[in-house]
């Protein structure tokens, strides 16, 4: 096989177009962008191979500084950034193929798909995978396809408040509205009907003590009776399934009680109405040692809430490209040729490099060390809670970590201020926090968006995990004065 040898540009040209950039180059680029929400640093390398650090250039002064980043890039770098091992792989499926188009098969498609379905938990295991290029839009709207072919005269779907899953027309209406911030119609509004999601602690039926992602010991399931109202016949059409996270991401981190995936399922197999799971963000062993959190409580709870239909991305394409969406084979129908598909969806780059990092993790066991690390982060903020009235709530698991901030314990009214300033604080002081998504009313008024997320590649070191605790108090401290 012929190495890589350029032959019409120096070596000296091509790296040029990605070890930097120049002020006129951002100046033009500020310019012609159509987009106007950007941040301010510009990501140059990785500190090193695989590292949770990236270099970093600020857009306007030129500095260039050193930061770990607790967003993992959208909480999509599980093995950090430029991971060689990834990288290795990737370089040897370019000598090969860059591209197929979408009814082809190459190896690491075969191989990536049959992985999947080896992965997935429960019902779904050996079950059937479609993948694309684009994330996780595509994988809901494939399930959404597939449940509306195989579903008996249902075209009609339940999505939950605070629910995210994805930025296309239809998915838009699938998720929390931004009515004030999106100045155009979404398409297939009257497609879903949105209900309550169980939110432990800020509980729609006023218990109090549910905290840590756990219910009130006292609940009795309040919100499940409602949605059951929903399933059985309060939406305007017949419903051919149902779309939840079941750990809210984008929407705060908010678990849905697994006695309530429970009863979910039971009351959907009564109906006969198709479970979608969107596990883009814990999936890819982000909660521990498993490679969902479906399988996760399976293992440790011995309950299966597996759905009929699971979608994935971020992480799953090891740093590059790819959403999938995997299907129980109780489900016989298949897509036609015109069904589903896209020009680029079988990327064997994608490809080989999620394959490429299911490897690793599972050879290095880094669910094993995302879930130690988790719980030495999760440890340390639980102790800062006691020091910090604006610390509400702290939930998990893994490094799957989300901090609720309150303007004190007993009111756990919202403090976005103080989440806002951390962001850039944070940046100040060599460390990315995450945000959570805004809730806005109709006619734009911010209700909430307080909770900050610590959700860093899973294979940092105990130093880094120290490192992010030490930072989080710095920076919590540093932005209380700031607001004073």
């Amino acid at each position: 096989m012929v190495e890589f040898n350029p032959q019409i540009l120096s070596r000296e040209e091509l790296r040029a177009i990605s070890a930097g950039v120049n002020k006129e180059e951002l100046l033009f680029f500020d310019k012609h962008c159509i987009n106007v929400y950007y941040e301010q640093n510009v990501l140059i390398e990785a500190k090193e191979p695989g590292s949770p650090w990236v270099v970093v250039r600020d857009f306007k002064t030129g500095e260039q500084t050193e930061i770990l980043d607790c967003t993992s890039q959208n909480w999509t770098l599980a093995l950090g950034f430029a991971n060689p091992d990834i990288n290795y792989a990737v370089a040897e499926q370019m000598k090969r193929l860059t591209h197929i188009k979408s009814d082809v098969v190459s190896p690491s498609r075969a191989k990536f798909i049959n992985k999947l379905s080896e992965l997935s938990p429960g019902r779904l295991k050996g079950g059937r995978v479609h993948i694309n290029n684009e994330g996780g839009s595509l994988a809901i709207e494939a399930a959404i396809k597939l449940a509306l072919v195989a579903s008996r005269d249902g075209d009609h779907f339940l999505t939950f408040r605070g629910g995210y899953h994805g930025n296309t027309l239809a998915m838009l209406a699938a998720s929390q509205p931004f009515h004030p911030i999106t100045r155009f119609r979404t398409f297939g509004v009257d497609f879903f009907t949105r209900v309550p999601q169980p939110y432990c602690y800020r509980c729609l039926w006023n218990y109090k003590n549910g905290l840590y992602g756990q219910k009130d010991p006292q609940c009795n399931m309040e919100c499940f009776d409602l949605v059951k109202e929903y399933l059985m016949n309060l939406t305007t059409r017949k419903l051919a399934g149902v779309i939840l996270e079941p750990y809210q991401a984008a929407g705060g981190h908010i678990p849905f009680p697994p006695d309530f995936l429970i009863k979910l399922r039971e009351t959907c197999e009564e109906e006969k109405i198709f479970i979608i799971f969107d596990e883009s963000q814990t999936a890819v062993w982000r909660t521990g040692r498993y490679f969902t959190l479906t399988e996760k409580y399976e293992k440790e709870n011995g309950l299966d809430v597996s759905p009929d239909m699971m979608c994935f991305t971020k992480a799953l394409g090891g740093g590059f490209p790819l959403g999938a969406m995997i299907a129980s084979t109780k489900i016989k129908k298949r897509f036609t040729a015109a069904e589903d598909h896209t020009t680029f969806c079988n990327t064997p780059i994608g490809c080989t490099a999620g394959l490429a990092s299911f490897m690793v993790i599972e050879k290095a066991k880094i669910g094993e060390n995302c879930e130690e690390r988790g719980k030495q982060i999760t440890r340390r903020l639980k102790e800062l809670q006691e020091k910090y009235d604006m610390i509400g709530d702290i939930r998990g698991p893994g490094l799957f970590i989300g901090i609720e901030l309150v303007k004190d314990q007993k009111s756990r009214e919202p403090f976005t201020e103080l989440m806002e300033d951390m962001l850039h604080e944070g940046v100040r002081q060599n460390i990315f926090f995450g945000p959570s998504m805004p809730y806005l009313s109709g006619t734009g008024k911010l209700l909430m968006r307080n909770l900050i997320k610590i959700k860093p590649p899973l294979n940092i070191t105990e130093k880094d995990a120290e490192f992010i605790c030490d930072k989080f108090e710095s920076v919590l401290k540093a932005s209380i004065n700031n607001l004073k």
